[in-house]
C-alpha cells in the first residue's frame, strides 16, 4: 500500500487490511542484533501510530510481535528447537493469532498466552541478558565451527 494512494483509495470506499510484522524482542535491545532491533522498533512505532491514524477511516493496522517461531531462521542462528528452554511457537499459531487480532482491530499482538505472561512478568533486563547468553553461545559455536573448517 502506498501512503500517497490512501486518501484516494479511502474516498473510493476501499477497505485495506494491513498487518506489520515485528519482533517481540524489538523493545528490549538485543545484543548482537542491534541493527535488526532498531529497525523493528521503528516498525513497532510506525504500526502503533498508523493504527490510530487510520482507525477512523476503517483501516485496520495490527503490529504482530512474533516470539521465537519454528522457522528455518532458528537453524541459521544455531538453535535446535528440541533443546531450547521454551518451545518455539508454530508458524500456524502465530499467523492465526495475528489474523484474529487484525479482525478485532487491535493495535498489536504478542502471540501465545505463555509469551504474554512472560512478557508481563519478566523485566526487560532479564530478557536481554538471557537472550544475549543464548545468542552469544550460538554465535560462539558457529565461530568455532568456522574456525575448525578453516584450520582443517
Amino acid at each position: 500500500m502506498c501512503p500517497s494512494s490512501m486518501p484516494f483509495s479511502l474516498a473510493c470506499g476501499s477497505l485495506y487490511l494491513l498487518t506489520l510484522k515485528n519482533s517481540a524482542r524489538s523493545r528490549i535491545g538485543v545484543p548482537f542484533l542491534a541493527n535488526d532491533g532498531g529497525a523493528k522498533a521503528y516498525i513497532h512505532s510506525l504500526g502503533e501510530a498508523l493504527h490510530y491514524e487510520f482507525k477512523p477511516r476503517g483501516v485496520y493496522v495490527t503490529v504482530v510481535q512474533p516470539p521465537l517461531t519454528n522457522t528455518p531462521v532458528l537453524a541459521k542462528l544455531g538453535f535446535d528447537p528440541r533443546t531450547m528452554p521454551m518451545k518455539p511457537m508454530s508458524v500456524e499459531q502465530c499467523v492465526s493469532e495475528g489474523l484474529s487480532a487484525l479482525r478485532e482491530n487491535r493495535s498489536r499482538i504478542l502471540p501465545g498466552r505463555m509469551n504474554r505472561i512472560m512478557n508481563a512478568l519478566v523485566p526487560a533486563s532479564v530478557k536481554r541478558t538471557f537472550t544475549a547468553k543464548m545468542l552469544g553461545k550460538s554465535l560462539g559455536n558457529r565461530t568455532a565451527a568456522v574456525s575448525a573448517r578453516v584450520e582443517a
